[in-house]
């Protein structure tokens, strides 16, 4: 527990301390912010004493969390009058309410994984076997709508490394109950094709969305019941089939070698179909019919991701030790991108940690990860296997799909491995009334100290966010020509924390507005020196110089050279250099009049 804590407080500590050598401190703080809330989770879970009984509440409480959420987006989709929802990007995807269809996807998933395992556990009661098996056609539902590909995958792995590591005796009885349901429900959401548009709410996708819903309610309703009938019935049955222990290790022996045998087989077989999607992978074809998404969930295109995981792979090549700077791969991407996509983050927070934080950053995160999977696997033994092994599949299939998404990035997603990665690295506690008491009394003690050092460290996310919902109303202000409140939010902003070049880019644009050029140049100067590398603002400082009727084309040069694929920059590029001296005013006005937001 203290090796992997430690190892993190190190990263986190990288993760701040690497605003020296960033070109974006202010991006490093907000890194910072995120990497301390997921430590504190590691610490405060990892203080508590564990048990099988205590893991046991946490695994039913993360599912039922996770249940909710899911129940929530299903119903925005197939029941859209009953819980509307304002239209986002990729609205033919279902997002809501966690704003990601790949990270909703991927809850989903980690909610099968442990539904699975709460109606094959013949410890837990009839009721909660059943609730478990009932969830399960509801969230595979939700996976169909997000369309995510990772989801699915993530899903299929957790399925199987639970199988394989709890190899529970009631999963046949569980499976009887939930396969079924799951795959009648996933049959009519494939169905409602106008449920997979980016308008689900017209009239004639209402209608699908309501047969949907009705399958849904109807698979899930027979889950439960024949769940409930298969423990009263079955469950006994199987719980008494013992097998000697010799015979148990010659079947597993025979069911591995089994399983070895057909994968060999089945890559022979399939030699020729895997090169081929292989192909398709690495070398996606255009779409055929990008309208209808069913297509993609047997497309094993990469949507873009080698692109990135290739500029950051070179990124990291260029800085090795230490890398960028955290949070700077959106300045890296916008100068070295091979296409038009603007992306954020690399979608894999492995190559994204060896961008910006080098080989260092990434040997510390991995120590922790490492450290939290071989903790909970070397647990997954004993009368208590089951429990352990949802876990470990739990933690396995996060490690795996955030090497190929934003996770990092989404707190719903991420905030459970570290929560239970701490839960399972912490002190074993023996269960019975004495010793919880005596653990009680002493592990008050380690809260009361963390709780403190929380109180501590909270300062420096209480003074990002109190500036970023400043700068939040300024940019809100911005949009509704309101400068006056702009400019006091924006300087509010800069106030709480001064190192964040975004307020000055409002104020400057204000500014202009305010028709003072000179003031303007001198304000957006201070966000170059915040972020020299961001092409946005060396774009503004151009509009800045030429609504003074300054020169324009260095500042337009750079920035050309910080995102030569950006529309908007090419665009003003020729505006400038076409027009000349004479009109450069005139334009940079216009093109600052055209901004609504920032």
């Amino acid at each position: 527990m203290a090796i992997a804590c430690g190892a993190f407080a190190l990263f986190a500590l990288l993760t701040l301390v690497s605003q020296t050598w960033s070109h974006a401190p202010g991006r490093a703080l907000v890194e910072f912010d995120r990497a301390l809330v997921y430590l504190l989770a590691l610490v405060l879970f990892g203080s508590l004493g564990h048990n099988a009984d205590r893991l046991g509440w946490m695994l039913r409480s993360l599912a039922l969390a996770i249940t909710v959420i899911c129940a929530c987006g299903l119903i925005t989709r197939v029941l859209p009058h009953v819980w509307p929802t304002t239209p986002e990007l990729a609205n033919n995807r279902l997002s809501f309410p966690v704003t990601y269809w790949n990270a909703l996807g991927f809850v989903a998933a980690l909610g099968i994984v442990l539904c699975l395992h709460l109606a094959s556990d013949g410890r837990e009661r009839a009721l909660v076997r059943a609730v478990a098996a009932a969830s399960m056609p509801m969230l595979a539902t939700t996976i169909y709508f997000t369309f995510s590909r990772g989801g699915i995958a993530a899903a299929c792995i957790g399925v199987v490394t639970y199988a394989l590591t709890a190899r529970p005796k009631l999963l046949v009885s569980t499976a009887i109950a939930v396969l079924p349901a799951a795959a009648v429900s996933v049959k009519m959401a494939y169905g409602a094709n106008l449920l997979a548009t980016v308008d689900p709410t017209t009239t004639a996708a209402v209608a699908q969305g309501r047969h949907v819903a009705v399958a849904v309610m109807a698979c899930v309703a027979g889950a439960a019941i024949l769940r409930a009938v298969s423990t009263a019935l079955v469950d006994p049955q199987l719980e008494r089939l013992t097998l000697a222990r010799h015979t148990r290790i010659r079947i597993r022996r025979v069911g591995w070698g089994t399983l070895v045998a057909l994968v060999v087989i089945g890559g022979i077989a399939l030699n020729g179909a895997i090169a081929h999607e292989y192909q398709r992978f690495i070398r996606p074809a255009s779409p055929g019919n990008a309208a209808d998404l069913r297509a993609r969930l047997t497309d094993p295109g990469n949507n873009g991701r080698i692109d990135m995981w290739r500029v950051a792979w070179h990124q990291f090549q260029r800085t090795p030790l230490v890398g960028e700077g955290a949070g700077t791969f959106e300045n890296t991407w916008a100068q070295y991108r091979p296409t038009q996509d603007f992306v954020v983050d690399s979608h894999s927070l492995y190559l994204e940690t060896l961008d910006e934080l080098g080989i260092v950053g990434l040997l510390l995160l991995l120590g922790v990860i490492v450290a939290v999977l071989v903790r909970t696997a070397t647990r997954a033994r004993g009368p208590n296997r089951p429990l352990y092994a949802a876990a470990f599949a739990a933690l396995l299939i996060w490690a795996l799909h955030a090497g190929i998404d934003w996770d990092w990035e989404m707190p719903v997603v991420t905030l459970p491995f570290f929560a239970l990665g701490g839960f399972m690295l912490a002190r074993r506690i023996e269960e019975g009334a004495q010793a919880k008491a005596h653990t009680w009394r002493v592990s008050s003690y380690i809260r009361t100290v963390l709780g403190l050092g929380c109180l501590l460290l909270a300062v420096a996310p209480a003074y990002m966010w109190l500036s970023q919902r400043k700068l939040d109303q300024a940019g809100a202000a911005f949009a509704q020509g309101n400068c006056a409140v702009a400019t006091r939010d924006a300087m509010s902003s800069i106030s709480i924390l001064g190192n964040r070049p975004e307020p000055y880019e409002v104020l400057s644009y204000c500014d202009i507005r305010r028709d003072m050029p000179g003031v303007a140049i001198a304000t957006i100067q201070k966000a170059i020196s915040l972020d020299p590398n961001n092409w946005n603002f060396r774009y503004d400082l151009a509009v800045m110089r030429a609504s003074a009727g300054l020169d324009p084309m260095a500042a337009m040069r750079k920035a050309v050279s910080l995102d030569p694929r950006e529309p908007l920059v090419q665009d003003a590029y020729q505006t400038f250099r076409s027009d000349g001296p004479a009109q450069w005013e005139r334009d940079g006005k216009a093109i600052a009049d055209q901004f609504t937001t920032l």
